[in-house]
């Protein structure tokens, strides 16, 4: 917290600025008053002199229009008698009284001129340059034109002679005087004293901020650890007593035999995989979640459990699964890494956060002692622990040897017919209990395996005979290298070819964020699929770094948006704005978007606004051993 006595001084000194900022409004604001009484004092002195002037030239001398005027004046005695009259209001502050007329052609010339200096002839011309004197003929009504400077009042009244309402000549008054420069000589010192206050207060905020900026700088250095950059004990401190533990679940995270690569590579290797260790647990959290560097290979992770879309088990397994699958690359070595996790999931059972670590540390040698490279998990309900159900690939391979390969099947809708567009087919594995395990346990640790490509083939070879007698399409997860492998092309192109209508039915969806190495051979392969009919989706797109290219080039039918962009679109404005250029993208290339992920009617009504062609998730069906029908969807 920026400390108080700082914060109390910056609002002090502030106030101070913004009333002394609003003293010199007022006193400026004074000034203009004052300038604009004296102008309208000495105006209607001068109108009154005019009026009598006007009074003894028109109804004195019977003047019916601007002829009777110039005869009465052409007379030399007459225009004398005038300007003798005229020039006793003559004064330090008004010079000049003349009287002037429009001719025939629209020239203003003079009748009279009261000056006792550079006197004007009568009839002379008087070259006008301003609209104010064609105002006066026309409306007949007095006008002011202003010419002042900061110390001097410089102003012309003209002033119209007017007969039976009408204006026959113009008496136009100079108007000057030097009382603003005595007022300003008074005012211009308090001023200057004003803007002085004013730029030192301003010069001492100025430095209030650099102290609190200067403080922020120097506690996210108190609590970032300098070498991952993500937040240190320190921090943990600072938030514990303020941390409310019923929004938390408590992760303890240790990367497995780290020691080994000290030992082996040397410390710099070590600080490397502690970096980009960090970096990846931290692109596999949410913004919400605390990840902080807890002691030498260790991480404490504080995971948000408000947010349903993503449970503590999930964002754990992904983070267990990104650390396994990446290639950590020192000088010319390749280093595979694991990372144990042992988690708390209800830490407000404890006393404290330190006791709710305890269990999580606890949770964390479990993990150590069955294997590692698990998430072990402490549940305070049943008092009991409940270990990772991470699978390695003995368990796969005996699974496809005594088919317990089985497939489930979940609809993807289109809101517009209400009618089902397709199915999904979504990998089980049967465990030699009846349990159904997930591909989430399974599949991370199969990439790149022969046991992969077998459980690929297995996959194909289930959903080509449940689907080749029937109907309705389907959708099936391939990958990149799957694509590459002989073996499972032969079963597609031996199975569409005795099959061309199932071939019609199937859709092959590939992960966006897949690597692919030869984007030319990627391109012959969906062209392949593409000259059986099949057709082909861009799965999770959004996830990764989208090649827009390769995607036009593939001709894709379907662009599936990622889940993680899907699931908060009700809640995220970032997400709604993703998906929503996402959508307009494939309108663009002539794709039609599936959203996946639909966990709740709000999500469905976003995207129903968005105008997303077809929607999958657990608000519409959760995946089935059978094929749902339509009316079995929205079934909660």
């Amino acid at each position: 917290m920026v400390k108080k006595k700082e914060l109390f001084l910056f609002l002090l000194l502030l106030l101070l600025g913004l009333f002394f900022i609003y003293i010199y409004i007022y006193i400026k604001q004074a000034e203009d008053d004052i300038f604009k009484r004296i102008e309208s004092n000495r105006i209607n002195n001068v109108s009154s002199v005019l009026r009598n002037i006007e009074y003894d030239l028109i109804n004195n001398n019977s003047i019916k229009n601007e002829n009777d005027l110039v005869s009465l004046l052409s007379n030399n005695k007459t225009r004398e008698l005038f300007e003798d009259k005229i020039s006793l209001f003559l004064t330090p502050s008004v010079k000049y009284i003349y009287l002037l007329y429009k001719d025939e052609e629209g020239r203003f010339r003079f009748l009279l001129d009261a000056s006792k200096e550079d006197k004007a002839n009568f009839y002379q011309k008087f070259d006008v340059f301003d609209e104010a004197y064609m105002k006066v003929y026309k409306e007949s009504k007095p006008q002011i034109i202003k010419q002042h400077d900061m110390e001097n009042l410089y102003l012309t009244y003209l002033y119209p002679v007017r007969t039976s309402g009408k204006a026959v000549g113009i008496l136009s008054v100079d108007i000057t005087t030097k009382i603003q420069k005595t007022i300003l000589q008074l005012i211009k010192p308090l001023e200057t004293f004003f803007i002085v206050l004013i730029i030192f207060i301003f010069l001492l905020m100025l430095m209030t901020v650099v102290q609190v900026f200067h403080y922020f700088i120097t506690r996210k250095k108190i609590f970032t650890d300098p070498l991952t950059q993500i937040y240190n004990r320190n921090y943990l401190l600072e938030i514990s007593p303020k941390l409310n533990l019923n929004h938390y679940s408590v992760a303890m995270l240790d990367l497995d035999r780290f020691k080994v690569i000290n030992d082996i590579y040397g410390h710099k290797a070590g600080d490397m995989i502690l970096s980009q260790s960090s970096m990846i647990i931290k692109s596999s959290i949410r913004d919400n979640d605390i990840l902080i560097r807890y002691g030498g290979e260790e991480f404490l992770l504080l995971m948000y459990n408000r947010d349903l879309a993503d449970n503590s088990s999930y964002i754990c397994e992904r983070i267990r699964e990104n650390i396994h699958t990446h290639i950590f690359t020192y000088e010319t070595h390749k280093i595979e890494m694991q990372v144990s996790i042992g988690v708390h999931e209800n830490p407000a059972s404890e006393k404290s956060l330190n006791e709710a670590i305890k269990v999580a540390d606890k949770m964390l040698y479990i993990a150590k002692k069955e294997g590692r490279n698990r998430v072990v998990y402490y549940n305070d309900k049943s008092e009991s622990m409940i270990l990772s159900k991470a699978k390695d690939i003995d368990f796969v391979k005996q699974a496809i040897e005594e088919n317990r390969v089985i497939c489930y099947y979940q609809p993807i809708y289109n809101q517009l017919t209400n009618e089902i567009l397709k199915y999904e087919a979504l990998v089980r594995i049967i465990d030699k209990k009846g349990e159904i395990i997930a591909p989430i346990f399974f599949l991370p640790g199969l990439k790149h395996t022969n046991i992969h490509y077998k459980l690929t083939q297995r996959i194909l070879s289930i959903v080509f005979e449940e689907f080749k007698n029937l109907k309705e399409s389907v959708s099936i997860n391939i990958n990149f290298y799957d694509l590459m492998n002989a073996d499972i092309e032969k079963t597609i192109t031996d199975t569409f070819i005795a099959n061309p209508d199932l071939a019609s039915r199937v859709t092959f969806e590939i992960l966006e964020s897949d690597e692919i190495e030869n984007i030319t051979l990627f391109k012959e392969k969906i062209d392949l699929l593409h000259k059986y009919n099949a057709k082909v989706s861009i799965d999770d797109f959004g996830s990764g770094y989208s090649n827009f290219k390769t995607i036009l080039d593939i001709e894709a039918n379907f662009l599936k948006i990622d889940g993680s962009l899907v699931k908060n679109i009700d809640i995220s404005e970032k997400d709604f704005k993703v998906v929503k250029s996402i959508i307009h993208f494939a309108k663009e290339a002539n794709m039609k978007t599936i959203a996946e992920f639909v966990h709740s009617k709000e999500v469905y009504d976003k995207l129903e606004e968005l105008g997303v062609d077809y929607m999958q998730g657990y608000f519409i069906a959760q995946p089935s051993k059978v094929l749902l029908n339509k009316n079995e969807l929205f079934k909660g």
